[in-house]
C-alpha cells in the first residue's frame, strides 16, 4: 500500500514538473536572452485563424538556404539557423549548421531538402522556427489576425514583425509590434470601441 501511495506522489509530481519546467525555462530565455527583431510575412487567408493564437509567417527563414555540411541529400532536416541584424535593423539567417553552434546567437530549426525544379542545387527550404505561434488572451486572437492578414485591395499588410529573445537554440516571442504598437495596445483599442448599433 505504502509503495502504491509513493508511486502516485511521485507520477504526480512529475506531471507537475514538465510544465513547470518547460515555463521556468522560456522565462529564462525572456529575461536573459538576445532581443532579434523577425519581420513578419502576411497570414495566408485560406488558413484559418485557430483558437487563440495567430500564426506567424518570417521573412527571415524563407530561404531557399545552402546546404550545411553533414546534411542528408533529401527529406526532412533538423538544423540550427545561425542569425544576424541586417542593414535594416531586422533579424535575418546567416547560414545553417547541422550541429549546435559552440557561439553566436542560434536557434533550432526544421526544414526540407530537395533539388531545386531550376537547377540541380541541392537545397533548404520551408525552414521553420519553433516560434510560429503568438498566444493572446481570449478575444484578442481575431484582432490581431485581421492586423496582419494580406490586405489585395491595399499595399499589402501593415509593418509587423516579432521581437523574439533568443539564448542557447531556444526562441521566445516577447512581443507583436504592428505599425509601431504592440498587439495588446490595438486589442486594448478595439475593445473600447463602442459595439454598433442594431438598428430595429
Amino acid at each position: 500500500m505504502r509503495k502504491a501511495v509513493l508511486l502516485f506522489m511521485l507520477v504526480a509530481v512529475a506531471q507537475w514538473a514538465v510544465p513547470l519546467w518547460t515555463v521556468a525555462g522560456k522565462e529564462r530565455v525572456l529575461r536573459e536572452g538576445v532581443p532579434f527583431k523577425f519581420k513578419l510575412r502576411p497570414i495566408d487567408p485560406t488558413d484559418p485563424f485557430r483558437g487563440e493564437y495567430v500564426v506567424l509567417r518570417y521573412a527571415a527563414f524563407e530561404g531557399p538556404f545552402p546546404l550545411p555540411a553533414g546534411a542528408p541529400g533529401q527529406g526532412e532536416l533538423d538544423a540550427y539557423a545561425v542569425l544576424e541584424n541586417g542593414p535594416d535593423g531586422f533579424a535575418r539567417v546567416h547560414h545553417l549548421e547541422m550541429t549546435e553552434p559552440a557561439s553566436g546567437d542560434h536557434v533550432r530549426v526544421t526544414g526540407l531538402v530537395y533539388t531545386m525544379s531550376d537547377t540541380a542545387n541541392v537545397a533548404v527550404h520551408d525552414v521553420a522556427p519553433p516560434f510560429d505561434r503568438y498566444y493572446l488572451e481570449e478575444g484578442g486572437g481575431h484582432v490581431a489576425e485581421d492586423l496582419v492578414r494580406w490586405r489585395p485591395d491595399t499595399l499589402g499588410m501593415r509593418e509587423a514583425y516579432a521581437l523574439v529573445r533568443v539564448r542557447k537554440g531556444e526562441g521566445v516571442i516577447e512581443d507583436l509590434v504592428i505599425d509601431g504598437r504592440p498587439v495588446r495596445a490595438w486589442i486594448e483599442e478595439a475593445r473600447q470601441r463602442p459595439a454598433p448599433e442594431v438598428a430595429p
